[in-house]
């Protein structure tokens, strides 16, 4: 792209943040121009590259170290490898969502992954997420650092004015933006949609503040949107702990009210929220219809019935013991080196610095937030402080998971439903640390603190961190010496820092955004945009050859699940802790990995590749592959090898029987071609059926994600099957009317055609999504209803302003 063209993704934040700035002196709150330009100056350090000089903010070195995109860059790949999720899921799913978008469709459907899943109905493909829209007109590899820019910006500007509007001054409250928007949680997890309910956070508590000191129409709308933006973030389970948090917040407020004026805020926050879910409906709706059969809800009920065995968390498949225990979940969060760093090699603390660190708001906050536990001084508290104090406590304990706290969880109806045990609860945790630390300081600036006490404390906090580096020197100490180090002389001279200039809040601000940039930034790395999905001999190779009615597959290593959706492959693999279970049950004999999110295919003898429609399987050079597969490619370090019993997506099989076992799987045991025998649970008749006249067709004709169309010519009833997964919502027409249809063969829709000439459409049509929709019509008809002025209210309102003017 041209110098000019780099500069777009730059220019296009910068428009936005004016606009928002424009909305907010306009509407809401102004905040000064000065804060704007630290805003600004903290974004530049971070994005600037992928904003203004067109590097890509997605750790595309991933795909370096996997065949066939190996040898594109010599040394070390570039990018954070630690997000490899990003681009082994999230980038594919946001290909697919404006695939869909361009098409003039909805995105209801991933075809190209698997059987195909339900794309709307995955929270985390972020097809109705506000911030995604945002980032719409650019390609997706621009669109990644839009996204993150705004994500940042976001909460640092709407924390800052929540402070503000809590009697906090403005120096303190831009620091409490800078500890919480710059911290670890928003910036560790910055790639993943889970960081939208970080960003979305300080405009839900904003709202309600709003409602609850003002009360207009403009600020109703703000906590409509706040909620319902953060319902479309993309992952539910951070979204309850923020929905959690601000349900809390606003009890903390209402005790706060007389008596008699708590009825009314309690009607006005909820018509919001109300109307704030119903507007998030099209996509809650699908999501909770579709994620009860997914490999997640799975895993849960695998490890709920482990937990009733007996067995110890550190037993749960995938999980590893910790080394350190309690030690290794809660170090991190003050001292987010302490255990080493994944993005430069190793880490020994208990998963990864992504998911330990994440509640780390920076020194100067740590010591503001165990300051504010001790009165000293006046004692003078601001409102909800009290509660943030007992939020960090409660998050503390959450965090470090003491025995017995998961058996807990497992006996409270929702929140058992959590694959971390709530370890990402470290949200709240950085919020509230750097909401406390903003109270304090603003104390500080007040003169309202004994320094001795404050000193004491960080003795206290310094001895601490010391004891969190050299007491975990990690396997191998001498290769980590300069790393451990270095972050210790770091914040121990923030710290020390901290307690010399904490009088002069204003000298603070540089020393905590620097230290929080210095810990931070390098996680997101910009890599150079040629990186983005490049198109290899092997991949030129099936872009001419695949057609839309097969799919290809990778061995091995080989072309990771998702990739080839980007090139608009279709792949029975899939990648998604969210993909169907009942599909993993019935391929588990080819899965190497059936309880992973990422599938690994083996076994390509097995006939479940002609069944799947897998036309090519891509494979590592010398790895010869017995008939019916034939070599028809040998370039770029990938051997491709062509199946010519695949089927199509639509088939007739010849024949069919019954099998009412438990699983697919073992009733496709002995299938050895399944376009000559299918498997169903049940026939019409006792007997096996078989065609009698093989002069039965079907042609295959226009095929979309969410539809597929073709036309039958048989000449006796026959049985049409596929390699479709039936998830409950896709439709069988036959000339234009419903068709019952039924499963074949594993969780595939099939169905009993009539003889004759006919027309078929399959359609994913999910009943959940339209009831969406028409719920949210009626949210923003009853909005339009409570809060539009009708036109005489606004002439009068219109000749009033003239006249005060």
């Amino acid at each position: 792209m041209s110098v000019l063209g780099n500069l777009f993704p730059g220019l296009w934040v910068l428009a936005l943040a004016a606009l928002l700035a424009w909305t907010l002196r306009r509407w809401f709150d102004p905040a000064p121009a000065r804060c704007w330009a630290a805003w600004g100056t903290a974004l530049a350090v971070m994005f600037g590259a992928v904003l203004f000089a067109g590097r890509v903010m997605l750790p595309l070195g991933y795909l370096t170290k996997v065949p066939p995109f190996t040898g594109l860059v010599q040394g070390e790949p570039p990018g954070n490898l630690l997000q490899s999720d990003l681009v082994l899921q999230i980038a594919p799913w946001l290909v697919r969502v404006r695939e869909a978008y361009a098409a003039g469709e909805w995105p209801l459907w991933n075809a190209l992954s698997g059987a195909g899943e339900p794309l709307l109905g995955n929270p985390q493909s972020q097809a109705f997420q506000p911030l995604a829209w945002l980032a719409l007109p650019f390609p997706v590899a621009m669109g990644f650092g839009i996204l993150a820019a705004l994500r940042v910006l976001l909460a640092l500007v709407f924390t800052f004015l929540l402070l503000r509007r809590q009697g906090i001054s403005e120096v303190p409250s831009l620091a409490g933006s800078f500890a919480y928007g710059l911290g670890g949680f928003l910036q560790l997890w910055l790639g993943w949609p889970l960081s939208g309910s970080a960003t979305f956070l300080p405009v839900l508590l904003y709202g309600l503040i709003l409602v609850d000191q003002r009360g207009e129409r403009r600020d109703r709308l703000l906590l409509t949107l706040g909620t319902a933006c953060v319902l479309l973030v993309g992952h539910p389970e951070t979204g309850l702990h923020v929905s959690l948090l601000a349900a809390v917040f606003a009890l903390s407020r209402l005790l706060a009210r007389p008596a008699g004026e708590r009825l009314a805020l309690v009607r006005s926050w909820a018509v919001a929220a109300v109307l704030g879910a119903a507007l998030a409906a099209p996509v809650a709706l699908p999501a909770a219809e579709y994620l009860p059969q997914s490999l997640r809800v799975s895993l849960l009920e695998s490890r709920r019935e482990r937990l009733r065995e007996g067995a110890s968390e550190e037993a749960m498949p995938g999980r590893r013991a910790a080394q350190h225990g309690v030690v290794a979940r809660l170090v991190p969060n003050a001292a987010p080196n302490a255990f080493g760093n994944n993005r430069f090699g190793a880490y020994w603390g208990d998963r990864n610095i992504v998911e330990d660190a994440g509640g780390f708001a920076g020194t100067a906050a740590l010591l503001a937030a165990l300051a504010a536990l001790w009165p000293m001084g006046t004692g003078r508290r601001f409102p909800q402080e009290r509660l943030m104090l007992a939020v960090a406590l409660v998050c503390l304990v959450v965090v470090a998971r003491p025995p017995g706290l998961t058996r807990v969880f497992e006996l409270l109806p929702v929140l058992r439903h959590s694959l971390n045990f709530h370890s990402r609860v470290s949200l709240l945790l950085n919020f509230s640390v750097a909401y406390v630390a903003a109270c304090t300081w603003e104390r500080w600036r007040q003169g309202e603190v004994r320094w001795r006490a404050v000193a004491g404390i960080a003795a206290v906090l310094g001895a601490l961190i010391v004891w969190a580096y050299l007491a975990h020197p990690g396997p191998d100490p001498e290769a980590w010496t300069r790393f451990r180090y270095g972050s210790l002389a770091l914040q121990l001279a923030v710290l020390a820092a901290t307690v010399l200039l904490g009088r002069r809040a204003s000298m603070l601000l540089p020393l905590i955004a620097i230290e929080l940039l210095a810990f931070h930034a390098p996680a997101h790395p910009p890599v150079p945009a040629d990186l983005y999905y490049p198109v290899t001999p092997p991949i030129a190779f099936l872009e001419k050859r695949l057609d839309p009615w097969h799919r290809v597959a990778g061995l091995g290593p080989m072309l990771r699940p998702n990739f080839g959706s980007v090139y608009g492959f279709a792949d029975p693999r899939s990648s998604n802790p969210a993909k169907p279970a009942a599909y993993l049950e019935a391929i588990s004999r080819i899965n190497r990995f059936p309880g992973r999110a990422t599938d690994g295919f083996i076994a390509p003898e097995d006939p479940l590749y002609g069944l799947l429609g897998a036309r090519f399987l891509m494979t590592t050079p010398r790895q010869w592959l017995p008939p019916p597969y034939r070599l028809v490619s040998r370039r770029g370090g990938a051997w491709v090898h062509q199946n010519r019993q695949a089927l199509p997506l639509l088939f007739l099989p010849a024949s069919a029987t019954a099998c009412p076992g438990p699983g697919w799987s073992a009733c496709t045991a002995g299938v050895r071609d399944f376009g000559e025998q299918a498997v169903l649970r049940a026939l019409p008749d006792p007997r096996p059926w078989a065609a009698a006249d093989p002069a039965s067709s079907l042609e295959l004709g226009e095929i979309r994600p969410d539809w597929l169309r073709a036309r039958a010519l048989l000449t006796e009833p026959r049985l049409l099957a596929s390699s479709v997964y039936q998830d409950g919502n896709w439709k069988l027409l036959l000339d234009g009317k419903p068709w019952p249809a039924t499963v074949a063969n594993g969780p595939f829709v099939a169905s009993w055609l009539p003889a004759g000439d006919a027309g078929i459409d399959l359609l994913y049509r999910p009943a959940s999504f339209a009831l969406g929709l028409a719920v949210a019509a009626l949210g923003l008809a009853a909005g339009a209803a409570l809060w539009v002025p009708p036109p005489q209210t606004r002439e009068r309102s219109q000749a009033h302003s003239t006249r005060s003017a």
